[in-house]
């Protein structure tokens, strides 16, 4: 159980056996950081949005440096421009994906760069090699240019000099490497005065709301909007730390419901989706909340109407609901849901589903949406940067680091004895009031057991956002809702126009919020 727990914390990342990195070598770092850095820029040419765009690609290292002028860090970048644009007139968009320990190749294959991964919309196994790329026609390099952005630790990026890539391990060290990093690359590349975005994925959502204040005041880089893919903010809200916490299992319900419903293991399935969620996310904030807090004090007949109540929105028994204490467990809920055809469902997508070995565990023998969806991206990924970006180095690229998870360093004022879970969407709404014309969009899954869609709309409904700033909308599919084809184009388009919705807005102007699913 432990081993999986562990695997799954890596948010976002598909590859959830842990690709471990190799210690660094204090020799092979100094040696680097003697070497001039690698760029290597081609020309393309692409279809897309009813215009043919030339591009350039430029895939480069960038040097950070310390105060005595030593370089310390390599961030190693893929930044996509498009040809003949003022850099006053577009876009630049800071992409990353979260774990930790996780590169960028999940959205930069998935989502958002010109080429994508083609993989079966319906959860089923894309099979064994060769696969295929398809041109991304609805990318959001329609509306701005982009840069992919690999921690240390993750890629081609690794530290330099006389530090180690576990020194950039940790919520404060990861925002001040990246943030630097983008105050290099804005600087080198002359693009201070192009409009500005983060784009971050899972823990990219911790990551983005720590990049915020670091950017706006220590740097006075003027930020135009934050997106969020299924972001974890409040640490809180996820499945893992479930003991004395009522809130994860109150904001998990919609999602159960979700992949239930998609399982046809409801025990009436006549309601639409939309309408059935609709209803347990009011069942999930009044009655089941109300129920949770009153504890051991609950009546029995109380306990007895409530678990059937969350049999009929979750497919699981009355019996097993009753054990749990009406609380369920969304990894627990993996195993159990399709306990009976032995089979076990995917925690970041629970549409993803195969069969067990061990039919009485507690908990799945793995995870079948990393199972089913690592490989096609690996196996394109590396001959792309060959075929494609024209990478040429014999250092090896890792999508995914696992050491660094376990390695991760808690924030500078979470040490304390009273120090409780990691929330940062106080920074997040602390930007908006900094720079009033900052602007935040967010998109979650239905079907994400791990972050789940109503936790981000909780959270951000609850942050002090103002409402005319902040845009949440809901899709089909999971953790990463974009390996669902019509939810990728949807999402894509949703991006466009609040990127677009931007363009030389004054911070007097206020929108009309968004809360569509």
């Amino acid at each position: 159980m432990r081993k999986f727990v562990v695997a799954l914390m890596l948010l976002a990342s598909p590859l959830l056996a842990q690709d471990a990195k190799p210690a660094d070598k204090p020799a092979d770092n100094k040696a680097a950081a003697e070497k001039p850095p690698m760029k290597f820029v081609k020309q393309h040419r692409i279809r897309m949005g009813g215009e043919d765009v030339a591009y350039t690609t430029t895939a480069e290292e960038i040097f950070l440096k310390d105060a005595a002028g030593k370089n310390t860090a390599s961030f190693f970048t893929f930044a996509y421009t498009k040809d003949g644009a003022r850099a006053e007139d577009r876009p630049l968009t800071f992409v990353f994906n979260g774990g930790p320990g996780s590169a960028s190749v999940w959205l930069h294959f998935g989502l958002v760069g010109p080429k994508v991964i083609d993989i079966p919309s319906d959860a089923s196994d894309p099979g064994a090699p060769p696969y295929k790329l398809r041109d991304n026609t609805s990318s959001i390099f329609r509306a701005t240019d982009l840069v992919f952005i690999d921690p240390i630790g993750t890629g081609y990026s690794h530290a330099l000099g006389d530090k180690k890539d576990e020194d950039f391990w940790g919520y404060d060290e990861d925002a001040d490497s990246v943030a630097d990093f983008i105050r290099a690359f804005i600087t080198q590349h002359n693009r201070w005065n192009s409009p500005k975005y983060i784009l971050g994925e899972s823990y990219g959502g911790i990551r983005s709301s720590m990049l915020v204040p670091r950017l706006q005041n220590d740097y006075n880089i003027g930020l135009n909007g934050v997106v969020l893919i299924s972001p974890a903010l409040n640490m809180g809200t996820l499945p893992f730390v479930t003991a004395g916490n009522d809130l994860t299992f109150a904001t998990h319900l919609p999602a159960l419901t979700a992949t239930a419903y998609y399982h046809h293991k409801l025990p009436d399935q006549s309601k639409d989706l939309d309408t059935l969620l609709r209803e347990v996310e009011k069942f999930a904030g009044s009655e089941y909340l109300t129920a949770l807090f009153q504890g051991d004090e609950l009546p029995r007949a109380d306990k007895e109407r409530i678990a059937e109540q969350l049999h009929r929105y979750t497919g699981l028994s009355t019996q097993y609901i009753l054990r749990s204490n009406l609380r369920i467990n969304a990894i627990r809920f993996t195993k159990e849901l399709l306990r009976d055809e032995g089979k076990s469902l995917g925690l970041l997508d629970g549409r993803y589903v195969q069969d067990e070995l061990d039919g009485v565990a507690e908990y799945p023998d793995g995870d079948p949406f990393g199972a089913k969806t690592g490989p096609i991206y690996i196996s394109l990924f590396q001959p792309y940067l060959h075929d494609e970006l024209g990478v040429e180095t014999d250092r090896r690229y890792f999508p995914q680091n696992g050491e660094a998870n376990g390695k991760w360093k808690r924030p500078a004022n979470r040490r304390g004895a009273f120090a409780g879970f990691v929330d940062v969407t106080g920074m997040l709404a602390q930007g908006t009031k900094d720079n009033e014309a900052l602007r935040v969009f967010a998109a979650a899954g239905y079907n994400d057991l791990t972050t789940s869609y109503f936790a981000t709309r909780y959270m951000l409904e609850h942050s002090g956002i103002d409402p005319n700033r902040l845009t949440i909308k809901d899709y089909k599919g999971g953790h990463m809702m974009y390996l669902y084809r019509p939810s990728a184009d949807a999402l894509s388009d949703d991006i466009v126009a609040f990127i677009r919705a931007g363009a030389n807005r004054p911070a007097t102007t206020t929108t009309t919020a968004t809360t569509t699913r």
